[in-house]
């Protein structure tokens, strides 16, 4: 409950707003040098996708950098001129787009053949003979994984972007650039609109996603009739979102913790290396060709490991920056958006 409540989704609609914020500020940024900013916006994209494609494939099935490449390729370039009032409009219409369709998969259930019916039953309910199998798939061979999640991971490219992540990624995306173009993501605004946009998101936001995971406790999360249930979730992430961008702003627009928005700032600087990183460290963690700790670690236990890691990047992304001028990441797609080796290291 906890996880569903203050994280499913919220998470990744945070990272979309701030995603379609930073097609505005790419978008300033290069109209002011030689090269075309529509043409390095594009190569911008394909590096994207490419580091996506090898992350999705190699490291983690769970990748989100592929949607956002796809997002940016036939979204997000064309609308950024749009007024904030025609982007937020837009936003909320992909969402309710988005929602309609996670809701008609009570009716498609009616049309799917037995095997696709068996195979969503596995992921959303697998049997405890189905769970051991996957955890034995994660402790074996680093190849044997790799071969047993490419097919999932081309349906969640292919069929699952059409029908979720293009509506809910990009309906969030341009939401996150009609709040940039009001002034709300770049801290224009007064502390107290943030504090009060933070109690009052939060609060719509946490009440909506409490009351559909309960709903879901009641059907014991059983689809196809869960699709319906999801919905409140959907739409509560979308306020939650919101408010916590508020409650990271409000401390800046007040000057309040000079040192934790410094370490804030350094790991939103390498957000692409950190974002990789979390990929890694828990796949070196948990798989086979790592300690192979899958399924070993109770609920906890695996907060625990994401504080660490929290704690981690709070510590190493300022000590990095203050050497280097970029994340490993960041660095690697800077230098495949403009076609040369960037400066690395700080003089």
């Amino acid at each position: 409950m906890f996880t569903a409540v203050f994280f499913d989704l919220k998470m990744m609609g945070l990272f979309s707003m701030l995603f379609g914020a930073g097609v505005l500020l790419y978008a300033g940024k290069s109209a002011a040098g030689e090269a075309a900013p529509t043409g390095l916006w594009f190569r911008r994209m394909a590096a994207l996708l490419a580091i996506g494609l090898v992350h999705a494939y190699l490291i983690w099935n769970g990748d989100i950098l592929v949607p956002y490449a796809l997002c940016g390729f036939i979204l997000l370039w064309w609308v950024r001129n749009l007024s904030a009032r025609a982007l937020l409009a837009g936003g909320i219409i992909m969402l309710l787009i988005g929602a309609f369709l996670n809701a008609g998969q009570v009716f498609a259930w009616e049309s799917m053949s037995e095997a696709d019916r068996a195979a969503q039953l596995e992921m959303m309910a697998p049997t405890p003979e189905q769970v051991e199998q996957q955890l034995q798939t994660m402790r074996g061979s680093y190849t044997g994984l790799v071969a047993s999640r490419a097919q999932f991971t081309l349906l969640g490219q292919t069929i699952f972007f059409a029908m979720f992540f293009l509506w809910r990624c990009g309906g969030m995306m341009l939401i996150g650039m009609a709040l940039y173009k009001y002034g709300f993501l770049d801290g224009r605004l007064s502390p107290g609109l943030y504090a009060r946009t933070t109690v009052a998101c939060v609060l719509v936001g946490v009440t909506l996603s409490s009351y559909g995971f309960v709903a879901l406790e009641g059907m014991r999360f059983a689809t196809p009739d869960r699709a319906l249930a999801d919905s409140w979730n959907y739409a509560g992430a979308v306020f939650t979102s919101v408010g916590y961008a508020g409650a990271l702003l409000y401390p800046v627009t007040a000057n309040l913790m000079p040192g934790l928005r410094r370490r804030l700032a350094a790991v939103g600087r390498m957000a692409f290396t950190n974002y990789l990183s979390h990929s890694v460290i828990t796949a070196v963690l948990f798989l086979g060709w790592g300690f192979g700790l899958a399924g070993r670690f109770d609920y906890a236990d695996q907060l625990g490991v994401v504080a660490a890691i929290w704690i981690l990047q709070l510590i190493v992304s300022p000590i990095w920056l203050a050497r280097f001028r970029f994340g490993p990441a960041e660095w690697l797609w800077r230098s495949l958006t403009y076609g040369r080796w960037q400066p690395f290291v700080r003089g």
